[in-house]
């Protein structure tokens, strides 16, 4: 089997946009194309199949999912996928408002492969080669959770947003959650995690204001 195989992707694209102004964070545009297609064409070539976590919005962006998996020539969702299997809200037992680990919980919960990697809808340029990466530190490393780190010297940078993890870690975050963590950073943390160095921090540069997108107000 296809190492690829082994890892559901999920978008995480649920946010508030409360630095865009309430938007979509997904769907504003970055030349001209949704900041969630951009990441869709680098996330699906590197798994197996792909979920999309979004709190609104959810026809649009089972919209762009087949259209991107049209344009890689993908089958990796079939047509007789229903939308809510493949674009989710949050779970309703784990209230609105929650955050990004509301919509890992959730990818969990639906993922059946081994690994599970998330990216946020407004990270543009993940590098073509960000999964394998992971996945080889992870199984090198007999690590849970693989993060990507960029910089230099005593310069790092996590983006934990970004991770690869392994379905194992569901109870652990589930009980983290109900506990009421909310930090991406402080979970990844408490778990048996690794990183991966990249060279250039532009792949993991995220649009997250309007400023950075050069939009008018």
């Amino acid at each position: 089997m296809d190492d690829k195989r082994l890892i559901t992707g999920c978008l995480l694209a649920g946010g508030e946009g409360r630095r865009m102004q309430g938007r979509d964070k997904g769907l504003v545009e970055l030349q001209r194309i949704p900041l969630a297609s951009h990441a869709l064409a680098r996330l699906l070539p590197q798994v197996g199949q792909v979920f999309i976590s979004a709190n609104r919005n959810q026809d649009r962006y089972l919209e762009l999912l087949r259209q991107a998996q049209a344009q890689a020539h993908s089958a990796q969702l079939p047509d007789s996928l229903a939308a809510d299997t493949s674009v989710f809200p949050d779970d309703p037992d784990l209230g609105e408002k929650a955050g990004p680990l509301a919509g890992i919980v959730s990818a969990l919960r639906r993922t059946e492969t081994d690994w599970l990697m998330v990216v946020p809808c407004d990270t543009p340029y993940l590098p073509p080669h960000l999964v394998s990466s992971l996945l080889q530190a992870g199984t090198q490393r007999n690590a849970d959770i693989v993060v990507p780190e960029s910089g230099s010297g005593d310069h790092f940078h996590q983006h934990w947003v970004c991770a690869l993890m392994h379905k194992r870690v569901y109870p652990q975050t589930l009980t983290a959650f109900v506990k009421g963590e909310r930090k991406m950073s402080r979970w990844i943390q408490s778990q048996n995690w690794t990183s991966v160095s990249f060279a250039d921090p532009a792949d993991f540069a995220n649009f997250n204001t309007l400023e950075t997108l050069n939009e008018p107000d």
